[in-house]
C-alpha cells in the first residue's frame, strides 16, 4: 500500500519537474524601461557697449564710437531615450516604456548700446555712433523618445 507521505513526495517531485519545464512552454516577453529627469537653469547676461563717453566743450568737438554687439547662444538638450528592438520573432510580448520629466528655465538678457554719450557745447559739434546689435538665440530640445520595433 502506498502511504500518503510517498504520494505527497511523488506529487511534489512531479510539480517541481513540471515547473522546471514551464519556462520552455511559457510566453517569452521583453520589457524595456527608460526614465530620465532633468533640471536645467540657464541664467545668462550679456552686455556690450562702447562706454560712457563724455567730451567737454571746445571750438571743435568730434565724438565717434564703434559698434556694440552682443551675441548669446544658449542650447539645451536633455532627456533623450532610444530603444531599438530588432524583429527576431523570439518574443510573444514586448513592452517599451519611456518616461521623461524636464524643467527648463532660461533667463537670458542681451543688451547692446553705443554708450551714454554726452558732448558739451562748442561751435562745431559732431557725434557719430556705431551700430548696436543684440542677437539672443535660445534652443531647447527636451523629452525626446524614439522606439523602433522590428525591421
Amino acid at each position: 500500500m502506498i502511504s500518503i507521505k510517498k504520494l505527497a513526495t511523488v506529487g511534489a517531485a512531479a510539480g517541481l519537474l513540471a515547473a522546471s519545464a514551464l519556462p520552455v512552454l511559457a510566453d517569452d516577453e521583453l520589457e524595456v524601461e527608460q526614465e530620465n529627469k532633468a533640471y536645467v537653469r540657464n541664467d545668462v547676461d550679456s552686455e556690450a557697449n562702447t562706454g560712457k563717453n563724455d567730451i567737454g566743450g571746445g571750438r571743435f568737438v568730434l565724438m565717434s564710437t564703434g559698434n556694440a554687439t552682443s551675441y548669446v547662444d544658449v542650447s539645451t538638450t536633455a532627456n533623450k531615450n532610444v530603444a531599438i528592438v530588432e524583429d527576431c520573432d523570439c518574443f510573444d510580448e514586448l513592452e517599451v516604456e519611456q518616461e521623461n520629466k524636464a524643467y527648463v528655465r532660461n533667463d537670458v538678457d542681451s543688451e547692446a548700446n553705443t554708450g551714454k554719450n554726452d558732448i558739451g557745447g562748442g561751435r562745431v559739434v559732431i557725434m557719430r555712433t556705431g551700430d548696436a546689435f543684440s542677437w539672443p538665440t535660445v534652443t531647447n530640445v527636451v523629452n525626446k523618445n524614439v522606439a523602433v520595433v522590428g525591421d
